[in-house]
């Protein structure tokens, strides 16, 4: 009996190694001068490599949209094909990515959405 306790003891520990850890939320806005994180702050957004983060990105804008109504986007060019690459709409959007290896990125808006677009970026670092 005490064997299988001990394997019973064993097995919930390797599962709970093995559970997904709950997402931290990440609160941002984008609208017609920049990406802000909490607070107001320009950045940067600072990550722990490979942590799951749950971005709530409230999107404005009074510029232009583009044709399926995104008025921002939220791309991490090098890591579109793991998912960073999101459009946005007007109002509260949330997604989860997962953080990159250690390193400097960039997040950009890739929708034109006025005159102050080209420099709509917020550094991204990861640890």
């Amino acid at each position: 009996m005490k064997t299988v306790l001990i394997a019973i003891a064993a097995l919930a520990l390797a599962i709970s190694c093995f559970a997904e850890a709950p997402a931290r939320t990440v609160v941002l806005t984008a609208d017609n001068d920049n990406f802000k994180l909490a607070g107001g702050l320009k950045g940067p957004l600072i990550l722990n490599a490979g942590e799951r983060v749950t971005f709530r990105i409230t999107a404005s804008s009074s510029g232009p949209q583009a044709k399926d109504g995104a008025i921002h986007s939220f791309v991490v060019r090098k890591l579109r094909a793991q998912g960073w690459d999101v459009r946005l709409k007007q109002g509260v959007q949330e997604f989860t990515l997962t953080a990159p290896p250690p390193g400097e990125y960039m997040v950009e808006c890739t929708v034109y959405c006025g005159a102050a677009h080209d420099a709509m970026n917020l550094k991204m670092v990861v640890k």
